[in-house]
């Protein structure tokens, strides 16, 4: 699909692309942000993988989180936005109706604590990955809490783990699938310049 596409050259272009979605089907997430700066995105999934996870780890650490007064945080699969502002890290979290549910705000202390790994493209991960072109890597980012961290799966590129999202379903529109994976990037870079410990290898 990217066979002759150079992928440092459009890095070049994520203002525009990431521009160019906020203004389209994302729009809302500007709506949400109340004016605060998006510097970066990407999406967010749940690790089914891990137990906790499913469980009530996700909420109980949630509920300890000292700022925000006890929230509840959905172990189905909804979408999840990251967005990086500033020194923040804000996760949105979406109710079955697709409406903002949760606004969580991860600052830099919390950041400092908080971890990235790639993982192994297996399984479904791996089937994922792929819909979006060979070279796209998964991330499991773990966020520090009061109580349990909040892990979420992330890619190199912009994808949702489940197949009713149209954002993330396979698409032969190959401009789109690049420009999602330059934001997807773009994001991991610009957090990464930020928190040494949340910086993973970026090549292409």
């Amino acid at each position: 699909m990217f066979q002759s596409t150079d992928f440092v050259a459009e890095m070049n272009n994520a203002e525009n692309y990431k521009t160019k979605f906020l203004n389209a089907e994302l729009s809302f997430l500007t709506k949400q942000m109340e004016g605060r700066s998006i510097d970066a995105f990407n999406y967010g999934n749940l690790d089914y993988s891990t137990k906790d996870s499913v469980k009530d780890g996700l909420k109980d650490g949630l509920k300890s989180m000292a700022t925000l007064g006890t929230v509840k945080f959905h172990t189905v699969q909804t979408p999840k936005y990251l967005i990086l502002s500033g020194s923040d890290l804000h996760l949105l979290d979406t109710d079955t109706e697709g409406e903002i549910s949760n606004h969580l705000i991860f600052n830099a202390s919390r950041l400092e604590k908080s971890t990235i790994s790639e993982i192994p493209l297996e399984g479904m991960i791996k089937a994922f990955a792929k819909q979006k072109g060979d070279n796209v890597k998964a991330y499991k980012i773990s966020l520090a809490t009061d109580g349990n961290p909040i892990e979420l799966i992330i890619f190199s590129a912009l994808v949702f783990t489940y197949a009713t999202s149209g954002a993330s379903a396979f698409s032969l529109n190959t401009q789109k699938n690049l420009e999602e994976i330059i934001i997807a990037t773009d994001f991991l870079k610009k957090i990464g310049a930020k928190y040494a410990n949340l910086k993973v290898d970026i090549s292409f």
